[in-house]
């Protein structure tokens, strides 16, 4: 905006607050004013209130001497009055003050109906100070009395209209009407006098604290005018001063578009001092750039308060991105604008950062999303390669010849080698999105290790490769292995991943060993952990290999040999330690060997009875019948478990082949136990779990997953919706006939 007054000296703080000071004593007068007229109101209503005490008064006595009607009737007519006031007084003294009736009190009372509001006002306001609180109690008790009166009069009425004017309660009234007549002549005086010591001192109050007010505010007012002066020039030195504190750029030019000024900040930004942008073009530090022909950006023609990008040049020529806004004001000479520039170079970066960032997420999604996939895909025929290659090496009726079950064996290796692949996989991947979790307890390293060594001793029967299992003392290498049992060792680790690490470690230390080689692995205690070693006999790696050690799927060459690998075990490796507390460290010699340490934080041992034991397999199976109904939409998939069931000759097996036939199925005769593979082509495992416990006849029939889904939330979200197992595949034979004998024995029991 475009300011058409001088700049001239800024009087207007000076107005404002001479204005403010106006407006408050004029605000303080008005509540004075009408304060005062409140009580004037008060005082009004107090005399009307006396008279028609008075009044009532003087009917009473004519009608205590000759008893006529017409003279009750004017005693009554004369209290109206009094009684409206009490009747406000009540409604205003409630919990909750009715306020509506307070105002019919007052209008009763013969009060004005412009001053009902401000009784009504005042009465709530200043009830309770003293002023107003004594009036208000002699108010009460002159009520009081009134209403004594009128149930003596009442009574005396009474028997006065039955023909008995010489009753007990008529002889009372005459006793008592003089006497009540000075009691409330007394109440009416001093009720007067204390409403009229109210108005004075209401008055007193007002007038002091108008004045205190006036004079306060002219103090003030005066101190204002001269601070005023004095801030003014320290305020026009500030404002120089925090232009050239900002830290945008600030640049004003006058209508030739000339620099008039030029603060620190954009000296930094354009890498020139003031004393020598002054004077200049402002077209030399700010590039306007062409746009059609004959036409430019104009960048001085932005409209005020908005923003634009533009390009800003250095002194030595270099150009950075910048953000313009502008405001202009007109002074005697003519009109300036002032250009507040910000270099956003910070800025752009950190957006194409940002960009690279959602890229690399979306990225991370697409992959999480073509490994899960992959791993169905994957399982799904692998189940079928490892399961038939099991079947056909274990199967007695029909045995293989000796090249047969050799060739069985090379299948259903290759078979358990992708499928090492395809967990080796998903687990990392798991591991880089921070989905996977460990659960660290304490572990029985001895027993772990026990577990590793067993599960690779096929390979190292394969290998010809000698494997020693010894602590290791103190300094002095691996000792002999004692006769007797080894004291127990506890870790604090997850089992299951501590188990995964050492068979990682030793079948990299068997395969990579050379021909004779031998493998040790061996465990040292120190202070506060225990240091687990492998130790191979292997060709070693270089130190150029070493620093790619940890590369994902970088076999360092190795991919050229016969053996087989990923790639990616040691980094599974390394991550999964990290994961549970541990380190994982590798040092390497060529042609002497490889020694992998991992250092495990010792812990105390558990508690006797926290650790649950699985109970012993039963001696021998029943003679229960097990039907089994099995949901599998892959034909080869349900072939192969009706000839894994035909070991159990107890279990009887159906098969649906998508999930409206297991539904139909399950409810004209509910099987013992359901498997139920999570994807069925016309709806989901989970689906077909929800639809089955709608239904009486079938909500209490166990559920089991067989399934290719193996991901960890695939397997919770199952669990979740009411399955008591969750098989993967490809399957475990020994996993799926345990599981099926312990549901026998349930049908049994």
């Amino acid at each position: 905006m475009i300011a058409n007054a001088e700049p001239g000296p800024r009087y207007w703080p000076i107005v404002a607050v001479f204005v403010a000071m106006t407006l408050l004593q004029a605000s303080v007068a008005a509540v004075s004013i009408q304060l005062l007229s409140t009580v004037r109101a008060y005082v009004t209503g107090e005399s009307l209130y006396s008279k028609g005490q008075k009044d009532a008064q003087i009917y009473l006595l004519d009608y205590v001497e000759r008893q006529q009607e017409a003279d009750f009737q004017r005693f009554s007519a004369a209290l109206s009055m009094p009684l409206g006031d009490r009747a406000a007084r009540e409604a205003l003294q409630r919990a909750q003050p009715d306020i509506a009736a307070a105002k019919r009190g007052f209008l009763q009372g013969g009060n004005h109906p412009d001053d009902i509001d401000g009784l009504v006002r005042m009465f709530r306001l200043f009830q309770h100070v003293p002023f107003m609180s004594r009036p208000i109690a002699t108010w009460t008790e002159g009520d009081r009395a009134i209403q004594e009166v009128i149930t003596m009069v009442e009574r005396a009425r009474e028997r006065i209209l039955a023909g008995d004017a010489q009753a007990p309660a008529v002889l009372e009234m005459r006793r008592q009407a003089p006497l009540m007549n000075d009691r409330l002549t007394q109440l009416t005086s001093l009720f007067s006098a204390q409403l009229g010591e109210a108005s004075r001192t209401t008055q007193t109050l007002l007038l002091g604290l108008n004045g205190l007010i006036a004079a306060l505010l002219t103090v003030s007012g005066l101190i204002f005018v001269r601070r005023s002066a004095r801030l003014q020039a320290a305020a026009e030195l500030r404002m120089e001063r925090l232009i050239h504190a900002v830290t945008d750029g600030v640049v004003t030019v006058d209508e030739d578009r000339r620099i008039v000024l030029f603060n620190r900040a954009a000296e930094t930004m354009f890498g020139t001092d003031a004393a020598s942008a002054l004077g200049k073009p402002i077209d030399q530090f700010v590039d306007t750039g062409a746009t059609t022909a004959g036409a430019a950006a104009e960048p001085l023609a932005l409209a005020p308060g908005s923003l634009r990008e533009l390009t800003g040049r250095r002194r030595d020529g270099t150009r950075f991105p910048v953000e313009a806004s502008l405001s202009r004001l007109r002074v005697q000479r003519g009109a300036l604008t002032t250009v507040v520039l910000r270099d956003v170079t910070a800025r752009y970066t950190a957006d194409a950062e940002r960009r690279a960032h959602e890229a690399l997420e979306a990225s991370n999604r697409a992959k999480s999303e073509f490994l899960s996939r992959m791993s169905h895909e994957l399982r799904t025929p692998l189940n079928a390669v490892i399961g038939f290659a099991q079947l056909m090496r274990t199967d007695q009726v029909r045995p293989l010849s000796k090249e047969q079950l050799e060739r069985a064996q090379h299948v259903e290796s290759a078979g358990a080698h992708l499928l090492a692949l395809v967990n080796d996989v998903l687990d990392l991947s798991r591991i880089e999105s921070g989905e996977m979790a460990v659960a660290t307890e304490a572990v029985s390293l001895l027993k772990v290790i026990e577990e590793a060594a067993t599960m690779v001793s096929p390979l190292v029967t394969e290998a010809g490769i000698e494997v020693f299992v010894v602590p290791e003392e103190d300094g002095a290498g691996p000792a002999a292995r004692p006769a007797g049992p080894l004291p127990e060792i506890w870790v604090r680790a997850d089992a299951v991943r501590l188990r995964q690490i050492l068979v990682n470690l030793l079948s990299n230390a068997v395969k990579y060993n050379r021909p004779g080689g031998n493998v040790r692995l061996t465990w040292q205690i120190s202070a506060q952990s225990c240091i687990v070693r492998v130790i191979d006999t292997g060709r070693g790696i270089s130190a150029e290999q070493f620093d790619k050690l940890f590369q994902p799927f970088n076999r360092l060459g190795a991919e050229a040999s016969t053996v087989e690998g990923t790639g990616i075990g040691l980094v599974l490796s390394r991550q999964l330690a990290h994961m549970m507390g541990a380190e994982l460290n590798l040092s390497s010699r060529v042609n002497e060997g490889t020694i992998a340490s991992l250092a495990l934080p010792l812990t105390e041992p558990p508690a006797p009875g926290s650790r649950m034991e699985l109970p012993d397999a039963p001696a021998a199976r029943g003679t229960g019948h097990l039907c089994v109904l099995y949901a599998e939409d892959n034909e080869v998939n349900a072939e192969l478990v009706r000839q894994l069931v035909r070991l159990r000759s107890s279990v009887t097996l159906r098969v649906a082949s998508n999930g409206a036939q297991a539904i139909e199925m399950a409810l004209l005769d509910p099987p013992d136990l359901m498997l139920v593979d999570m994807n069925l082509g016309d709806m989901t495992g989970i689906e077909l779990a929800r639809a089955l416990r709608a239904d009486r006849a079938t909500r209490e029939v166990p559920l089991v997953a067989l399934s290719a889904d193996a991901l960890p939330e695939q397997i919770r979200a199952a669990m979740e919706s009411g399955f008591e197992a969750y098989l993967t595949k490809p399957i475990d034979f020994q996993q799926l006939l345990a599981t099926l004998d312990s549901y026998a024995q349930r049908v049994i029991a």
